[in-house]
């Protein structure tokens, strides 16, 4: 029996077959005089005619209308469809039967969606599973684990727990949470203006002021922040008729684009982290492409990063496979899968990281300004301006949410109708809350963020 695997993550869509990485491709379509073009031929054209491609439907996959439709995809389904029959064609003639790890941000809805555009396809999926979990099935024995990746608009983190099953041990994926709306796609366009930037200032041409020349940018990007993975600066060239136009760009300029979402992601890794225990942080394959990204997860104490293999949900779904296949016409999602052999060790923590606990949260920062939290609650409200401010404990005005201290910690208390968004994700009273935290109220753009200030007065 034969056994594809295709692992649905829209920065880098991986196909595997008998513990092979056969292909990967964006989840980026284009229409074009013969119908729907998708992955990378795609991506070539997308910046030349924008209003004709979508990169957006794997995120926002629903059988609702587009606001452009592209040939005869009327819905982000519709598009999911095509680009999956279209893997499907290419890859799956001697399939018997086809896995599907998928990323922890689909929900009931998107999952189920999903099968039904599988069955479209024709496509006998035999299970499906939760790609972080996957990807995460070798254990680093005494280390705690997460699994960190990027996606096309967003960055997602998912807590790896162990459970014994019988006999065995197993991962699961616990909780997952979007860490940041901002993705690959848009860190991108970041890095495009910044480099076209540098080009103006250096040279006075503006590779963004033509169709043409802007594709060539984001096609030459990869190759570029390649080079900045490791260099501490790089000459970026760019061939023009007959005349090269190049520029001197140092790497620090290309990871200060993206330093905002990277401390987004510290802070939840670095709130991840138990007390006196190593935290591996299994990094997917895109999010380790990304300049500046390891590094700056690497400076946590007590963290060590690995970087996965591209494909490394599709390929590990093929190796954990007895775990996730389901009862024919009953395919439910697999959080779930039996230790397999164990990685590589680690590297030791060194003495001075063993006792870098992670601390609670003492100060809400607001602007520019720590406000302490102390032991009891602080309450907060929205004004007219919509500008976030402090209630005192005595007021009588009504707070539209809390922060407020218990024997489980810090947690969340919001009033009736008020949204509260924490980390970008929906939150509810009593959810636990953590050094490094972001809070905002929907409909307004300011945020707030929880910190730890050590007191070391005697």
């Amino acid at each position: 029996m034969t056994t594809l695997a295709i692992e649905l993550n829209d920065a880098s869509i991986a196909v595997a077959r008998s513990d092979r990485l056969l292909a990967t491709e964006p989840g980026c379509a284009i229409e074009t005089r013969d119908g729907i073009a998708f992955g990378d031929a795609a991506l070539r054209s997308s910046r030349l005619r924008p209003r004709d491609a979508n990169n957006r439907y794997w995120a926002d996959l629903s059988v609702g209308p587009l606001a452009r439709p592209l040939s005869n995809a009327k819905s982000a389904a519709d598009l999911a469809h095509a680009q999956l029959l279209q893997l499907w064609k290419r890859f799956g003639e001697s399939a018997d039967n086809v896995l599907l790890a998928v990323p922890g941000s689909f929900d009931r809805e998107k999952l189920s969606l999903l099968l039904g555009i599988a069955s479209a396809c024709e496509m006998p999926v035999a299970g499906l599973v939760d790609a972080a979990v996957a990807a995460c099935h070798r254990p680093y024995p005494g280390w705690d684990s997460i699994h960190v990746e990027a996606q096309l608009h967003g960055f997602g983190l998912t807590q790896i727990g162990h459970a014994q099953r019988g006999s065995g041990d197993e991962a699961v994926a616990e909780t997952f949470e979007t860490v940041s709306q901002t993705g690959v796609a848009q860190l991108h366009e970041r890095w495009a203006r910044r480099i076209a930037t540098a080009f103006i200032a250096q040279t006075r041409f503006d590779p963004l002021s033509d169709g043409k020349t802007e594709q060539r940018l984001f096609d030459a990007l990869p190759g570029w922040l390649e080079a900045f993975g490791s260099l501490p600066s790089a000459t970026v060239e760019f061939d023009l008729d007959r005349v090269t136009k190049s520029i001197q760009l140092a790497r620090q300029d290309i990871v200060s684009e993206a330093a905002d979402v990277y401390d987004r992601l510290a802070d939840r890794v670095s709130a991840a982290r138990h007390p006196g225990r190593g935290l591996t942080v299994r990094m997917g394959s895109v999010l380790a492409r990304l300049p500046g990204a390891k590094e700056r997860l690497s400076q946590i104490a007590g963290v060590r990063v690995v970087e996965l293999s591209a494909g490394a949900g599709a390929l590990g779904a093929l190796a954990c496979a007895s775990d996730i296949r389901s009862t024919p016409g009953q395919t439910t999602l697999a959080r779930s899968v039996g230790w397999r052999a164990p990685a590589d060790p680690l590297p030791a923590l060194r003495f001075d990281e063993l006792d870098g606990s992670v601390s609670e949260a003492t100060h809400l920062l607001i602007r520019d300004t720590a406000h302490p939290i102390g032991e009891r609650s602080l309450r907060l409200r929205f004004a007219e301006s919509g500008r976030l401010q402090i209630i005192a404990e005595s007021a009588d005005e009504r707070a539209g949410f809390a922060l407020r201290r218990s024997e489980a910690g810090l947690q969340l208390e919001c009033a009736e109708g008020i949204s509260v968004l924490v980390n970008a994700n929906s939150a509810e009273s009593g959810t636990r809350l953590h050094s490094g935290d972001r809070i905002t109220v929907v409909g307004s753009t300011e945020e707030a963020r929880l910190i730890a200030v050590k007191n070391d007065g005697p």
